[in-house]
């Protein structure tokens, strides 16, 4: 598979190659398109037809028929196999509450222009959700092959939040997405992309099961080289089609509506996302039940001018965000500047002040009311057991919060103590719950990694640069917990604050440690004669839980314990248990026992790093011999072991 890296090397010379030239990059896309449908329907007929030959010529081959036949027969359910798996693609079907033709007269009337104007299809469903967005989603019925259906989503919030005359360029933006005046070629490429995707996810998925593992292993093979070149190309053309949405949203309104919906859309989500959601969910703390409320919520919050701190903060990091690889939509300031309006003038008149008429107001007209008691049950329902469960673990943790004596500002409290109470309140409370914890954490262990990244990400969130300079020293660290997730945040990051050498730097980073954890993961799951093994350095009392557990073993007669010695994150250890059982037993009894205690000691070991278990009789016999000479790392045999006493479970 390509890294991130070269997939962004790739988009970047694409994006150089056919700037201006969109047209060029249609046709160059679409002959990629079809090199992908010619490879897998070449491969599928390759199967069926040489099976079906087969199958045929063991019909009428006397003595080694039957062979011929079975071959052929297999083939042929093969080719099948394979073709199930491009066709019967999984079908998205969007969630939220269907709207009838009968309902809400103002929208349909201006969905109905729209598609008129701009020649769209058939919209085959419109549904409203509680999501702060909108989009066209079409989804095919023949998977790769196509023949789609169009949904139209709009998020109940984003009507809250804009005008009349916003949501109609809003609408026009997604209506020129599917246009024919977008060009059937690339309007028929973005659909065969989202087919192609959809694969692509669903074998990865499914590749180590049951009828993928062997119907899929193919086209598989083949889709890992194809997709991401086929990707990078369908992706530049995607946001080039972004631009050009833009300009049929301006064509179909005017620039200062089409820029007035981006500028609101953009500050006011990072409003919602970061204000208005956080403090909505802090309410778990008092209530047992979610709110009955939710679109009233939004209709506040969304008329309410936020703080002029905040709304510099939303307004700064609107225009700030930078691309990436994995959104096809351009910046906002790319965006601005594509149909003729100034940033920096956006910029300047702050944060977008609330429309006088709702385009809910406006559109959604009598049927509001009842639409918003739809859309606010469908959200109690979707939320109410997580909202609950989080209720009741921060009662919990309140409950068995330490007494002033025993409050984290005690020295008598260990780390380890301290650190379960702090991952308690982070995972239901939060960053800024959690932050006295967090300091108190790092002042009795300063180099405790998860600690320093969780303040990272606080002081980051909260704008300060000292929060970058502890993700990254998480980063650096290299460590299989950590460094993900610190990439993760220094990304977001970045890319919502316009560092685009940074966001590059980053992104190499993870690609790195990406390779280095599939090489780690090989390095413990794969022995090679070359492996050197060393003591295993146990205290006494690790050893003596490793022998307690061993004990409980009923068939386990002897055992060795070594480490192995790691290239990749080698302060996280591997011991190696070689095991075996009674050795009088007869030849397959003995490895039917030895192979029965791995898994409960995988489950019931408990030593400083990650146990691997091997015996005499299994797969990783040669291993096992290599161990068992070596007389110094046996560390249990049951005549000797027998009398200790076995903790109670």
């Amino acid at each position: 598979m390509m890294d991130r890296g070269r997939f962004d090397d790739l988009v970047d010379s694409i994006e150089i190659r056919y700037a201006d030239r969109p047209a060029a990059l249609a046709n160059h896309t679409w002959l990629w398109l079809l090199l992908g449908y010619a490879v897998v329907i070449l491969l599928t007929g390759l199967l069926v037809g040489g099976g079906l030959a087969i199958f045929v010529a063991g019909i009428f081959w006397p003595g080694v028929g039957i062979i011929l036949v079975i071959v052929g027969g297999v083939l042929m359910t093969f080719g099948i196999g394979q073709a199930g798996a491009l066709v019967l693609v999984d079908s998205f079907e969007p969630e939220g509450r269907q709207l009838r033709k009968d309902e809400t007269p103002e929208l349909h009337k201006l969905i109905g222009m729209l598609r008129r104007n701009l020649d769209c299809p058939q919209i085959h469903r419109i549904v409203l959700t509680e999501d702060f967005n909108a989009a066209i989603v079409q989804t095919p019925r023949l998977g790769i092959f196509g023949w789609s259906r169009s949904w139209l989503i709009l998020g109940v919030p984003l009507l809250l939040a804009v005008s009349p005359q916003e949501a109609a360029s809003v609408l026009a933006h997604e209506f020129g997405h599917i246009s024919k005046r977008h060009g059937r070629q690339g309007n028929r490429i973005h659909q065969m992309h989202q087919s192609w995707e959809r694969l692509f996810l669903k074998l990865q998925q499914n590749s180590g099961s049951g009828f993928f593992r062997i119907a899929g292993t193919f086209v598989l093979k083949f889709l890992n080289w194809y997709w991401p070149r086929f990707h990078a190309r369908a992706f530049v053309l995607s946001r080039q089609n972004e631009f050009m949405a833009d300009r049929i949203a301006v064509d179909a309104t005017n620039s200062d509506f089409a820029a007035a919906a981006l500028w609101r859309i953009d500050c006011t989500g990072h409003m919602l996302e970061k204000e208005f959601w956080k403090n909505l969910w802090a309410e778990t703390e008092s209530s047992a039940d979610p709110p009955g409320n939710l679109c009233e919520r939004l209709s506040i919050a969304c008329h309410e001018t936020p703080s002029g701190e905040n709304a510099a903060r939303w307004c700064d990091y609107a225009l700030q965000r930078v691309a990436n690889n994995e959104d096809t939509h351009p910046s906002l300031s790319e965006r601005l500047n594509a149909i003729g309006v100034s940033p920096q003038q956006m910029r300047s008149a702050g944060f977008p002040a609330a429309p006088e008429v709702s385009a809910a107001n406006g559109l959604l007209t009598d049927d509001l009311g009842k639409i918003e008691e739809e859309i606010n049950q469908r959200w109690q329902n979707t939320v109410r057991s997580i909202w609950r469960d989080r209720h009741r673990r921060i009662s919990a943790i309140s409950r068995l919060a330490p007494t002033a004596e025993q409050s984290p500002s005690s020295n008598s409290q260990n780390t380890a103590e301290l650190w379960t109470q702090t991952r308690q309140i982070l995972d239901v409370q939060g960053l800024d719950a959690a932050e006295p914890n967090l300091r108190r954490m790092l002042q009795l262990s300063p180099d405790h990694i998860g600690a320093t990244f969780a303040l990272g990400q606080l002081r980051l969130s909260h704008g300060h640069e000292d929060g970058e300079d502890l993700l990254q020293h998480v980063l650096s660290l290299q460590t299989t917990e950590w460094t993900q997730s610190a990439g993760d945040a220094l990304e977001y990051h970045y890319s919502q604050t316009g560092q685009r050498s940074e966001l590059k730097h980053v992104r190499q980073q993870l690609d790195d440690f990406e390779k280095s954890r599939s090489a780690a993961e090989k390095e413990r799951t794969e022995f090679r004669r070359g492996d050197v093994f060393v003591p295993h350095e146990l205290t006494a009392d690790e050893l003596k839980q490793a022998r307690a557990a061993l004990l409980k073993q009923e068939h386990c007669l002897v055992a060795w314990l070594v480490q192995k010695e790691l290239k990749h994150f080698p302060a996280e250890r591997l011991f190696v248990v070689c095991v075996d059982s009674n050795t009088r037993a007869g030849s397959s009894l003995r490895a039917d026992r030895n192979d029965r205690m791995i898994t409960p000691l995988l489950l019931g070991l408990e030593v400083p790093g990650r146990p691997f278990i091997v015996n005499p009789t299994g797969e990783f016999q040669a291993v096992a011999s290599r161990i068992m000479k070596n007389p110094d790392w046996k560390i249990f045999e049951r005549s000797e072991h027998a009398s200790e006493s076995l903790p109670r479970d």
